[in-house]
């Protein structure tokens, strides 16, 4: 049996463009609900998944670049991010 993991996200400030994790997905491999998916996407931020060395960025203070393609009718694909500080 998987049980679902609780929700243990820090809430992003309000004036947060994104919400970026270092795994596969917004929300626990085990989710049924999605809720992080169905919080962040409709508020119109974007997510974005699977970076690297997210523990070496200070909270406050660095600037986000995120470069993409833009790709006909796609909800979603491969990015460049760098962060600086």
């Amino acid at each position: 049996m998987v049980r679902e993991q609780p929700n243990t996200r820090t809430p992003e400030p309000p004036n947060a463009l994104s919400e970026a994790v270092d795994t596969l997905s917004l929300d626990h491999g085990a989710s049924k609900d999605f809720a992080v998916h169905y919080s962040v996407l409709p508020a119109n931020k974007w997510g974005i998944e699977n970076l690297a060395n997210l523990a070496k960025i200070p909270e406050a203070g660095p600037t986000i670049f995120v470069g993409l393609p833009r790709v006909k009718g796609a909800s979603g694909g491969p990015a460049r991010i760098l962060a600086v500080w």
